[in-house]
This record gives structure tokens, sequence and C-alpha cells, in this order.
């Protein structure tokens, strides 16, 4: 009985081990490759979610193979006491994993509290956002604004289309932070590029040429009660509790869909709101990858790689 229990356990931690690594290899492909999360906070959250169950995992092994005999329940003689250095490296590992713990355990639940209370009142969140013009929302609903960028060159030359020039609008005079292609039905139809401006903030430019991949989009009227040269545009406001907040402004231009938001918010500072809608009217009109799309009522389109040339040379602009 004890060695089919042993065996039990011993099967169940390395199944733990494996099913730890698997989630932890699925998370990090989502959170850096698709939400463009940076490579090193994600590591560390992964980290500290996985030491719950390795840890378990560990001590299933070890019961494990106590019960099946393959380790002494005693040993057969007395061994030497650990050193003081070791005593304190352990105890040392030992506050760590528990400081972990509890700040996983920690921020889990008020994410989860943050989630259901919204969940539970919506009404009332609802009319909050209302009349302060901004929205009230959990830590974790900010993660995707946080892009980690890569080379502008690199991400330019992988694009399937051409990006609008920002070589005469404000955005030439702030600090490149570079940018992130993403794909869209396999097509490399979307780019981030980011900015830091003079005052510290952080503005992110979103790109999406719908007609390089076929894509289609639209808003109801109601919803885009902003213009940006005369073209309909949404702002959304959202703050966190520790005072995070993100402000994003978002329009179509043709098949040409745009996101461009700063880490604060605009509705306590209206002349970051100012700042925001300036730079978007400074956009200049964008080229579609695909100018001989089928109308809307026609087939969609998923590739207009007939059309499109993939250019090799970075544009002056690239900075």
């Amino acid at each position: 009985m004890k060695n089919a229990l042993g065996l039990l356990l011993w099967l169940a931690g390395h199944v733990v081990n494996v099913l730890t690594v698997f989630g932890a290899v699925v998370y990090l492909f989502g959170v850096v490759v698709w939400m463009h999360a940076p490579l090193l906070g994600a590591l560390g959250m992964t980290a500290a979610m996985a030491v719950l169950p390795l840890t378990l995992a560990w001590a299933c092994r070890t019961v494990g193979k106590r019960l099946r005999g393959t380790l002494p329940a005693a040993a057969p003689s007395p061994s030497p006491s650990p050193s003081p250095a070791r005593r304190w490296l352990l105890a040392g590992a030992g506050i760590v994993f528990v400081v972990a713990c509890a700040s996983l355990v920690r921020s889990g639940l008020k994410e989860y509290q943050c989630s259901v209370d919204r969940s539970r009142n919506w009404a009332t969140h609802a009319a909050e956002t209302r009349r302060n013009g901004f929205e009230r929302v959990c830590e974790g609903d900010l993660a995707r604004f946080d892009i980690a960028f890569e080379s502008l060159a690199s991400s330019v030359r992988k694009l399937a289309f051409t990006p609008v020039d920002l070589a005469h609008t404000p955005f030439a005079q702030f600090e490149s932070l570079g940018g992130q292609a993403e794909f869209e039905v396999g097509v490399p139809s979307i780019l981030y590029r980011g900015f830091r401006m003079p005052d510290g903030h952080q503005v992110t430019l979103y790109e999406h040429d719908m007609s390089a991949d076929g894509s289609r989009s639209s808003r109801a009227p109601e919803d885009e009660p902003e213009r940006i040269n005369g073209l309909p545009a949404r702002l959304v406001v959202l703050e966190a509790a520790p005072g995070t907040a993100v402000s994003l402004l978002s329009w179509f231009d043709g098949r040409r869909e745009y996101q461009l938001w700063i880490d604060a918010n605009v509705a306590r500072v209206p002349l970051l709101r100012d700042r925001l809608f300036a730079l978007a009217a400074s956009l200049p009109h964008a080229v579609p990858a695909c100018p001989n799309e089928p109308p809307a009522h026609g087939p969609v389109t998923k590739n207009c790689s007939a059309d499109v040339k993939f250019s090799e040379k970075v544009s002056p602009w690239h900075r």
C-alpha cells in the first residue's frame, strides 16, 4: 500500500512539474508575444506564480520517494549539523519564498476583488464613469498598454504597409522608444511606435492597415463623439487604484485604424487632453497598402500581397 501511494505521489509531482512548465511557457508567450509586455516583468510574475506548484511538486516527489523506500525515513547515522552560513541561506530562502507567496496571493486577491466589485456594482460604476469622465479599473486592465518595444527599423521591415511619416509632426521632437510589429490573420499589418515626451510622459501610436489583411471594423456613431480632423473618434480614460492611468484616443482614417494613448489621466489634466488631440490631428493621411481592395460588401480579402511591396529600406524619419 505504501509503495502504491508513494508511486502515485511521485508521479503526481512530475505531472505538476510538467503542467507548471507548460503553463509558464503559454503565459509568457501570451503576455510577451501577444500583449507585448516587457520580458523581465513577465519573467518575474511567472516565477512568482510558479513557486507554489513547484514547491508542491517537490513535496509530493519527496514524500513519494520516502514511501517507496528509495529514501530512508531516518538517517542511519547522525549527520553533521549545518554550518551557520547554510542556516542563514536556508532562512533567507524561506523568507523570500514566504514573501513571494504572500505578494502573489495579495495581488491575486486584489484583482479578483476589484473585478467582483465592478461586476456587482456595474450600474454605480457606469454612473461614476460618466460623472468623472474616466473609468476606474483594476491594475491588470492596464497591462495590455505596456508594450515591449524593439528596434524601430527592424519592426518596420516586417510590415506589409507603409506607416505614416512623422517627420513633420510633433512626434519628431520626442525621444523614440522603438517599435513593435504585430500580425493579423498572418499578415504584419499592425505597428506600435513608442515615444517619450519632454515632460516624461510616454505616448504610443498604434496603426492597423486593414487593407493589408482584409479585416473589417466598425463602431456605432454614438460611441465616437469626438472629432479628429473631422473624423469620428473615441476617447477612453482608464485609471487604476494606485493612480496609474491610460488615456486612449482611437479613430479610423479610411482603412487605417489609429490608437494613440498616453500614460496619464487627461480628464484630470485638460492641457494633456489638448496635446493628445493635437498629436492625433498632426498625422498625415495614410496610403493604404491595398488601394484596389474590393468594397466592404464584396468578398473579404485576407491578403493583398500582390499589391503590397515589402520595403527593406528605412526612411530617414525612422529614428
